[in-house]
C-alpha cells in the first residue's frame, strides 16, 4: 500500500508542476495576447504560492523517501485538498463557475478514487462539490427578466451536472479499482500457489528419488548386519555392537516403509473423495512415532473435551506434518538441555487448534517473518520442514503460525474439522 501511495504522491506532484506551467502560460496568453481582462496580480501571486508549495512537497517527499519512512494516505489527502484549493482560487479570479476549466475539479476526485478508501474519496468529494457550489454562489448575476432566469437556470443545471459527475467518478471509479486490486491479488496469490506446488512436486521428485536409491543399499546392509550377527555369536565383544546396528537400521526401514505407504495413500488420495479422521487416532499415532524416534524426549497431550466426539479433515501427510513440527522441538530442546515438549489442543466451531511449545530459546523475527511460507537457508534444518509442514496444513484448509512465549517457541496450527454424532439407534 505504502509503494501505490508513493506512486500516487509521485503522479500527483508531476501533474501539478505541468498544471503551473500550463496555469502561468494561459493566464499569459489571456492577458497580454487575447486581451482577457483578468486580474493579472493576484492570479500571479496564487500561483507563485502554488509554486513554492509544490517545491516544498517535492523536498519532503524525497526526504521521507530517503529515510524510508511510511508514505500515508493522509499524505494524498492534504496533496489533493491543496489541489482543490488553488485550483478554486484561480477560477475564482478567472470568471468563477463561468470557466470552460472549471470541470477540472473532478481531477481530485478521479484520484482519490483510484488511491484512497472509500470513505476519504467521499471527504473530497464532498469537499469538490463545495468548491464549485462556492463558485456558482459568488458569481453575480447582472441580467434581468426572462434572460437572467433562463442564465440562473442554465448554471443550477451545471451545478446539478458537476454534482451528478462527480458522484459518478466517485462511486464508478472507485469500485473499479477495487475490483481490479482485487483481481491482482488474486492473480498474485495464484502464481504464488503455483510456484509453491511446483517446488513441492520438485522436493516430492527429489525425495522419492533418493528413497529408491537408498532401498538398495539399506538391504545390502540388513544382510550384512545379518551375517555379522552370525559370526559375533563366538565373539562376545563383537555382539553388543551388532546389536546395537540393529537399532538403526529397523529405524530406516520402518522409515522407507512409511514413506512407500504415504506415497500409496497419496496415490489414492487423488482417486477418493475427502474423508476424515478421528482426532484420537492421530494423536496416538503421532505419540508412537514421536516415542519410537525421540525416546529421550517428554511429550505431554492435552485433548479438548470429548475429543473421541472429533473428527478432523485426513490427509497422508498431516501426521508426518506434525512430526516435522516436533522434531524442530526436540532440536530446540536437545540445544538447552530441555526435554519436556507440549501439545495443547481447544476446540472451537469450526476448527481445531494446536499449540506446541518447546523449552528452547525460541525464533528470531526473521524466522517468524519467514518459516513456513518460504524455504530459506538453514543451518538447523528449520526451513524445509516448517515449508512441508505449512503446505500440508493449508492444502486441507489450515493455517500456521509461529510465535514465542516466555519458555520458548511455540506454534499454532489450526486444522480444520467436524463433530459427529454418537450413533444412538
Amino acid at each position: 500500500m505504502d509503494l501505490l501511495l508513493q506512486s500516487s504522491i509521485r503522479r500527483v506532484l508531476l501533474l501539478r508542476s505541468v498544471a503551473i506551467a500550463l496555469q502561468l502560460l494561459a493566464v499569459l496568453i489571456a492577458y497580454y495576447v487575447l486581451d482577457f481582462a483578468l486580474a493579472l496580480l493576484p492570479l500571479l501571486s496564487i500561483i507563485a504560492v502554488e509554486s513554492l508549495f509544490q517545491l516544498l512537497s517535492v523536498v519532503l517527499l524525497r526526504r521521507r523517501i530517503h529515510s524510508r519512512a511510511p508514505v500515508g494516505a493522509a499524505t494524498v489527502v492534504w496533496q489533493l485538498l491543496a489541489d482543490i484549493l488553488f485550483l478554486t482560487l484561480l477560477l475564482m479570479h478567472s470568471g468563477g463557475a463561468t470557466n470552460a476549466f472549471v470541470s477540472l475539479l473532478l481531477l481530485p476526485v478521479m484520484i482519490a478514487a483510484v488511491t484512497l478508501p472509500g470513505r476519504l474519496t467521499v471527504l473530497l468529494t464532498v469537499i469538490a462539490i463545495a468548491a464549485y457550489s462556492a463558485l456558482v454562489m459568488m458569481m453575480p448575476l447582472h441580467h434581468q427578466g426572462e434572460q437572467g432566469m433562463q442564465m440562473r437556470h442554465h448554471f443550477i443545471a451545471m451545478w446539478i451536472n458537476f454534482v451528478l459527475s462527480a458522484v459518478v467518478v466517485a462511486t464508478l471509479v472507485s469500485a473499479l479499482s477495487r475490483t481490479l486490486a482485487k483481481q491482482q491479488r488474486a492473480i498474485a496469490q495464484s502464481r504464488e500457489e503455483q510456484l509453491r506446488a511446483e517446488q513441492l512436486v520438485s522436493l516430492g521428485s527429489a525425495a522419492a528419488q533418493a528413497t529408491h536409491q537408498l532401498a538398495t543399499p539399506l538391504a545390502n546392509l540388513a544382510l550384512l548386519h545379518d551375517e555379522a550377527r552370525e559370526l559375533s555369536a563366538d565373539n562376545p565383544t563383537l555382539q553388543p555392537v551388532v546389536d546395537d546396528m540393529a537399532v538403526p537400521l529397523a529405524q530406516c526401514q520402518r522409515q522407507l516403509d512409511l514413506f512407500r505407504a504415504r506415497a500409496q495413500q497419496l496415490r489414492d488420495a487423488h482417486e477418493r473423495a475427502p474423508h476424515y479422521q478421528p482426532l484420537l487416532q492421530l494423536v496416538d499415532e503421532i505419540r508412537q512415532a514421536f516415542t519410537l524416534n525421540y525416546p529421550s524426549q517428554q511429550l505431554h497431550c492435552q485433548l479438548p473435551h470429548q475429543g473421541e466426539h472429533i473428527e478432523i479433515i485426513s490427509d497422508p501427510l498431516l501426521s508426518a506434518a506434525v512430526i516435522n513440527v516436533l522434531a524442530n522441538a526436540v532440536r530446540a530442546n536437545e540445544e538447552v538441555g530441555a526435554e519436556r515438549i507440549t501439545i495443547t489442543i481447544r476446540d472451537s466451531d469450526s476448527a481445531l487448534h494446536w499449540r506446541i511449545e518447546d523449552q528452547g530459546r525460541g525464533f528470531s523475527a526473521e524466522m517468524q517473518a519467514s518459516l513456513g511460507s518460504a524455504v530459506i537457508a538453514s543451518s538447523d534444518g528449520f526451513g524445509v520442514a516448517l515449508w512441508l509442514t505449512n503446505a500440508t496444513i493449508e492444502r486441507i484448509g489450515g493455517t500456521l503460525a509461529l510465535a514465542n512465549n516466555e519458555h520458548g517457541a511455540c506454534i499454532d496450527i489450526t486444522i480444520p474439522k467436524r463433530r459427529y454424532e454418537a450413533v444412538t439407534d
